[in-house]
């Protein structure tokens, strides 16, 4: 451990795939002594039970009894995206710290409050802004914030999903959610990093038809003008009806362009095929997730779903190791960066539901 930093108690809150990402990476860190994986709890006995077996933890399906009866220093939240203003809430309550999926919350009220609590009582408030942590990204970063392309003059990213995603792994809350909230925010983070400023105006157009057709009621689409500061214009393109025989899950990809260069950033093609007879053609992307043996004899899980999880208990081991807040400042995606987010997605639901420009000084300044 680096930094002070000290083994910490943690617990998973949500038991679908995100959630087990978050297992796995809670079961890598402890491996390696900077973690104990204590407990899970998901909304059913079935999904906790299994993940209990299966990692040799306690298992839970009400997040208080869990406090409750666990000593622990962290929770990190992979339920979905609705359900996390609470439980979040609860734990920055009892003084744990709190990793966060994104969006932070579907509100901005919410949000906020998160952001003022966690502060008020000194804790970690981080989210899980994923992108941020895929190397390509990395770089496009440094070279825009060095100067590399000149004046940027616009921007333009695009996140496209199989059909299964919100029919088959999201079935019972895609109702709730949306193409843009759902995958949008991640290119909303991402731009917002790379480019270093923050939306002033959004306006945004959407798409419904095929999932309402299906019993789903939420947008097949969503297409959002971003305006940034200093006149910088973005584009992000989202939708999740792509053909279940399409190759790959997740379609997308990051384009910059200014007076001195261009950036171009293809995220799903990485370069790797298969194809195997019964299951067709597959691009699988193995900068997102892949298991190796590690040289200590466990399992290791790598790619940029699962760094972010580390990071935070690294995080969290540092503040445990007598390290401040003030020590991680600007080094990871934070609640004001979550907060950031929410403000922009609502802006552009506001300008679809009413067919105009939105300032985010609009929805800056609502207060539920």
């Amino acid at each position: 451990m680096t930094n002070g930093g000290k083994r910490i108690d943690v617990a998973v809150s949500g038991g679908g795939m995100w959630g087990t990402y978050h297992l796995l990476a809670c079961r890598e860190m402890e491996a390696l002594g900077a973690a104990r994986l204590k407990a899970i709890v998901s909304r059913t006995e079935k999904t906790a039970g299994r993940h209990a077996e299966a990692f040799g933890i306690a298992a839970y399906t009400d997040v208080r009894e869990m406090f409750e009866r666990e000593e622990l220093d962290a929770v990190t939240i992979a339920t979905p995206d609705h359900l996390h203003r609470e439980i979040a809430l609860e734990a920055l309550r009892r003084g744990k710290h709190v990793l966060v999926e994104k969006p932070m919350d579907l509100t901005v009220a919410g949000c906020r409050e998160m952001v003022q609590q966690a502060a008020g009582r000194g804790l970690l408030l981080q989210v899980d802004f994923h992108k941020r942590y895929d190397f390509n990204n990395v770089d496009a970063r440094s070279r825009v914030q060095a100067g590399k392309l000149g004046e940027l003059l616009y921007a333009y990213a695009y996140m496209e999903d199989k059909i299964i995603v919100p029919q088959q792994w999201l079935a019972d809350w895609a109702s709730h959610s949306s193409p843009f909230w759902f995958i949008g925010v991640h290119k909303v983070d991402l731009l917002r990093w790379i480019t270093g400023r923050e939306a002033v105006e959004v306006r945004a157009h959407a798409r419904r038809g095929k999932l309402a057709a299906l019993g789903i009621d939420t947008l097949d689409a969503v297409s959002a003008h971003i305006l940034m500061e200093g006149g910088l214009p973005c584009t992000i393109d989202v939708s999740w009806v792509l053909p279940r025989e399409f190759e790959a899950v997740v379609n997308q990809g990051t384009r910059l362009v200014g007076t001195g260069g261009i950036i171009e950033i293809d995220a799903q093609d990485r370069g790797y095929r298969t194809c195997v007879e019964g299951e067709g053609p597959s691009t699988p992307n193995f900068n997102a997730a892949f298991t190796a043996d590690s040289p200590l004899g466990y399992k290791a899980v790598k790619g940029y779903f699962l760094e972010p999880i580390k990071h935070f208990l690294l995080n969290v081991g540092y503040l445990k190791g007598g390290g401040g807040l003030e020590g991680l400042r600007g080094r990871y995606p934070c609640g004001t960066d979550g907060l950031r987010v929410t403000e922009v997605a609502c802006a552009v639901e506001r300008s679809i539901r009413e067919n105009r420009a939105v300032s985010l000084a609009e929805v800056q300044g609502e207060r539920s």
